[in-house]
């Protein structure tokens, strides 16, 4: 439902509060500065349209990606990570997804950390289930 939806018309970008982009903060026209705030309490535009499930569920997905993304970089600055590996079926499927959180990793890190994507994780639980608890392979 995602893929459908067009989040700009439930999230506030930078372009609605200012007009365009907001280059003293080095903000692009396009960035979100408020997820769903476009919303009101009756879930209607201020046309009194309702807004389309797709819309809301792109800016769900968005919202969700964007902080996993900023959660990722916050523990990768915290153990001096250069890269960050995601790995799991609705990552690996969801393009939408692979992009929010590259993008999240690369603008909160202005380009130091590296989002990558794990294409074969399928087998890591079993793998790790041949490790003790030192990490070294039982025998």
């Amino acid at each position: 439902m995602a893929n459908r939806g067009d989040h700009r018309n439930v999230d506030k970008l930078v372009c609605d509060i200012y007009g365009g982009a907001y280059d003293e903060l080095n903000l692009k026209a396009d960035l979100i500065a408020g997820s769903m705030a476009k919303c009101n309490r009756f879930g209607e535009t201020p046309q009194k349209q309702p807004h389309k499930p797709e819309d809301i569920a792109k800016s769900l997905l968005l919202m969700v990606s964007n902080n996993i993304g900023q959660m990722a970089y916050l523990y990768g600055t915290r153990y001096n990570l250069k890269r960050i590996y995601f790995g799991g079926y609705f990552i690996r499927q969801d393009p939408i997804t692979m992009r929010t959180l590259s993008f999240a990793i690369n603008y909160w890190s202005r380009g130091e950390i590296e989002a990558l994507y794990l294409k074969h994780e399928g087998y890591l639980g079993a793998m790790g289930s041949f490790l003790d608890e030192d990490g070294k392979m039982d025998e």
